[in-house]
């Protein structure tokens, strides 16, 4: 009398298909193959009801060992299974489950990259050059000036390569890459070189950021001051310049325009600093500015040369006609201070020339020439153009001192008019 348990009936049947196509490589017809997943099917639905069933006998160890040996056997025949045509039709008519795996021969691993451990070290570069980026772009959002698009500024490259970084060297990270293109083969094969090239462009994405984005973004913050400067709104414009430089640090502009915020608020150390770095890099009206200060000081010594080099420099032709102005006008001053008159009539003439095309019209060098030719002793030099005298001179600087910054000057030609008679010594202008 047989008193086997069927579940070793099933897999003693099961074995024998198995050894079957082991041994026998004739042996794999579709008939044959079809009926061991249908073997090892039986032999799964007998297991799940044995485990609904607590008091059914126990099957003895050997059964699960020689289950797991026949398993193992059938395992390891993937590649013949794989190659078998029918098997994908078979699964679409059946439909068993994903932890049925004899139906589901895995893929064959891809082979090693000879130079995988190349393209990894380059991998961990790039990135660990993408983390640095990052960080820098954030510590230059974070400097000074707070709000949403800085705040983003600072967040979203760090975001973006922690999560690049996570993508690569994780486990969790590099699986999930891999189900996004497992349905590419080549892919699959080039799964180290796949994770260089996406470390790579982030590398060059945020250097690309870094060096051309972050210029653009400090000019619109340097702008954006511009306009809040001219409509009195100081302290914004201060913040604004900053943040500029804070992205942007050798930005000759916005050092001037900060200069200028500190002049507008008496911190004339500061400005000079500000003025200081804009003329290192070249940029001319800092020139002026910062020769303005040394003047304020009397430091003339110190003034002549910034004035001079911004005259005579190239780029000053494409600069607007107030800048040669004003540094022609501060020249002649100086001239004035050192008392070598001639040349301060010849710098503040022509100042007055240049400044005919300025709109409003300035009287600051209408009254330093007034003071020259007060100084200077009738027929001191041969004009070759009639110069008007030091009265109708201080009389065209009040006629100019309109705006409230001309308040100075105003006061200064009229306590000339009032208090002196200057004589004519050459015919007044046409």
């Amino acid at each position: 009398m047989d008193t086997a348990h069927p579940l070793e009936h099933s897999a003693n049947d099961y074995r024998q298909w198995v050894s079957k196509l082991v041994s026998d490589a004739d042996a794999w017809s579709e008939e044959t193959v079809l009926a061991t997943l249908h073997s090892r099917d039986r032999i799964q639905h007998q297991i799940d009801q044995l485990a609904e069933m607590p008091d059914e006998e126990t099957l003895p160890p050997r059964f699960w060992l020689d289950l797991a040996e026949a398993d193992a056997a059938w395992g390891r025949q993937s590649d013949r299974l794989r190659a078998i045509p029918a098997l994908a039709g078979w699964r679409k008519s059946v439909h068993p489950p994903e932890h049925h795996w004899w139906w589901y021969p895995p893929d064959p691993e891809p082979p090693k990259e000879a130079l995988a451990w190349l393209w990894g070290g380059l991998t961990i570069a790039m990135l660990t050059i993408s983390l640095a980026l990052a960080q820098d772009i954030a510590s230059r959002f974070t400097a000074d000036t707070p709000g949403v698009w800085s705040s983003l500024g600072a967040i979203a490259p760090v975001v973006l390569t922690l999560f690049a970084s996570g993508g690569a060297l994780t486990k969790v990270g590099q699986q999930a890459l891999e189900n996004l293109l497992s349905t590419r083969g080549s892919a699959r094969k080039n799964w180290a070189k796949i994770k260089f090239a996406l470390a790579f462009a982030l590398a060059l994405g945020l250097f690309c950021f870094h060096s051309l984005g972050l210029p653009r973004i400090a000019a619109a913050y340097n702008q954006q001051g511009e306009e809040q400067y001219e409509t009195g709104d100081w302290a914004s414009a201060q913040n604004n310049f900053q943040q500029a430089l804070s992205l942007k640090p050798d930005y000759p502009e916005a050092q001037f325009n900060l200069g200028v915020i500190y002049e507008e608020f008496q911190e004339y150390d500061k400005a000079q600093n500000e003025y200081l770095k804009a003329v290192q890099g070249g940029y001319l009206p800092a020139y002026n500015n910062l020769a303005h200060l040394y003047m304020r000081d009397g430091n003339y010594d110190q003034a002549i040369p910034l004035l001079l080099l911004a005259l005579n420099s190239p780029k000053l032709q494409q600069q607007t006609s107030e800048l040669e102005y004003v540094l022609r006008k501060n020249l002649g001053q100086v001239r004035l201070e050192q008392g070598r008159l001639p040349e301060a009539e010849t710098e503040l003439l022509e100042a007055i020339r240049i400044g005919e095309e300025i709109d409003p019209s300035r009287p600051d060098a209408y009254c330093l020439l007034a003071q020259v030719l007060e100084q200077q002793p009738e027929g001191a030099t041969e004009p070759t153009a009639p110069i008007p005298t030091a009265r109708e001179t201080w009389t065209q600087c009040l006629q100019y001192a309109n705006r409230p910054e001309d308040d100075r000057w105003a006061g200064l030609a009229r306590a000339a008019l009032t208090t002196t008679e200057t004589p004519a010594y050459a015919e007044p202008s046409q």
